[in-house]
């Protein structure tokens, strides 16, 4: 009797954990704009008024995974970020404003033809330094 009890909770927060999953997943397909209308992914809507550290440490990563921008993912738009988002803009045919607006945030996830994009891993450039975790090894592996 008890274990059948025991079996029977154990299947109701196995069914409850895995449909909060299902929800939690199901949510995470959709992104929401400022406007509150939805889109769904790959595309990074920002609001390019009031942009977040997130946003552009987004961008900067982009960038970076391009080989267009070598500073660091500070979320801050520098001038080696504006730099970036200029030599960017204007090989792509945007409007050269060097800031990170709509347009040109669309243009980063749709440029499939650049090195790296699309990539887990960063592009090796020459005289770049390896990048490292915690116990020293490098991200690949040794």
């Amino acid at each position: 009797m008890l274990r059948k009890l025991l079996l029977g909770t154990a299947s109701v927060l196995a069914l409850a954990i895995g449909g909060a999953a299902l929800d939690f997943s199901a949510a995470a397909d959709d992104i929401t704009n400022g406007s509150g209308k939805t889109a769904s992914t790959p595309y990074h809507w920002i609001d390019a008024a009031n942009l977040s550290k997130d946003d552009v440490r987004w961008a900067q990563l982009e960038l970076r995974n391009m080989g267009r921008y070598n500073g660091s993912l500070d979320g801050v738009v520098g001038p080696e970020t504006k730099r970036a988002l200029a030599e960017f803009q204007k090989s792509n045919g945007l409007r050269r404003t060097a800031t990170l607006d709509q347009q040109t945030a669309n243009a980063l996830i749709d440029n499939t033809g650049e090195i790296g994009h699309g990539s887990s891993l960063l592009p090796k450039r020459e005289g770049a330094p390896t990048m490292t975790n915690s116990s020293g090894t490098n991200y690949l592996g040794k």
